[in-house]
């Protein structure tokens, strides 16, 4: 499912906790890695060489310690801007998933932080996993790496691309036997009784409707949480709550998924999540 994986660093010690990640994600099939860092230079003649000669002792030492993990791995030093240029590598190399660390500096700050973080999650056809590289400071990265899909937190708003992430969903929970929490948030304000039960009683059909689908996808414990309040709070808490290592959520949709993707609220979620995210694409962007 993820057998390529494409790997951005930018080479700070920050991003080696990031490579420390990539071996979790052989529980979930990743064989092949392709390790891409941005040069953000957008016309370099005469500078290539220098460039590339800069960051290449760097790269080389990293791919060392991928391959150490029985990974093959492609390097890549494309020119260009963050978002536009890992999309294109994306694409010539036709990976998997792309992985990204959501702090640092130069490619992962460039490439994660403010409106380039907005084009790279509504634009890439790729599914993200966004990690946090505060959490993986301090010794910390071999932890949160190793546990990644001990248990999963899946937000949906019941559309087509959420339906589509629940695919992925299924092929995880079957090749990892991770437990899983279906959340669904009810963000309405001063309904009557009457109108908030039936939404509650809809919400719950659905969800138990999703938990039915994912134990035949291959999901070995799921169970439902139906929050109310605002969706990147609700999710956020869970998040800090301790009992979840990783989101997986579509990456567009209506409602809750649209607005925590294309809004304040993905930087909201992707600034303060306390575990790994992945987004992954509508269903007429996957190939």
């Amino acid at each position: 499912m993820f057998r390529k994986m494409l790997v951005c660093t930018d080479l700070t010690p920050a991003s080696e906790a990031l490579i420390d990640c990539v071996e979790a994600l052989k529980s979930i099939g990743t064989e092949e890695v392709v390790l891409t860092h941005v040069i953000q230079v957008v016309d370099p003649p005469g500078l290539d060489d220098v460039l590339m000669e800069d960051v290449t002792p760097g790269l080389e030492r990293q791919k060392g310690r991928l391959e150490e993990q029985g990974l093959k791995v492609t390097l890549e030093m494309p020119f260009g801007l963050p978002a536009r240029t890992l999309g294109e590598t994306a694409e010539k190399h036709d990976v998997s998933a792309i992985l990204i660390g959501s702090h640092g500096k130069g490619i992962i700050q460039a490439a994660t932080l403010g409106s380039v973080s907005t084009q790279l999650l509504h634009q890439m056809r790729r599914p993200v996993f966004l990690a946090r590289m505060d959490l993986l400071k301090e010794g910390k990265s071999g932890l949160v790496c190793r546990n990644m899909f001990d248990r999963v937190l899946f937000p949906t708003d019941f559309s087509e691309t959420a339906e589509r992430a629940l695919d992925y969903l299924g092929k995880i929970a079957l090749e990892t036997r991770c437990p899983v929490t279906l959340m669904h948030v009810l963000a309405g304000k001063d309904e009557e009784p009457a109108e908030l039960q039936r939404k509650e009683e809809d919400a719950h059909y659905l969800l138990e409707a999703k938990k039915r689908r994912l134990a035949t996808l291959g999901a070995a414990q799921v169970t439902v949480d139906l929050a109310h309040g605002k969706p990147a709070e609700e999710i956020v808490a869970r998040t800090k709550s301790g009992l979840f290592s990783i989101v997986v959520m579509g990456r567009q949709g209506k409602g809750l998924l649209r607005e925590l993707l294309l809004g304040s609220t993905a930087n909201e979620v992707a600034r303060l999540a306390g575990v790994p995210l992945l987004f992954i694409p509508a269903l007429e962007e996957v190939y």
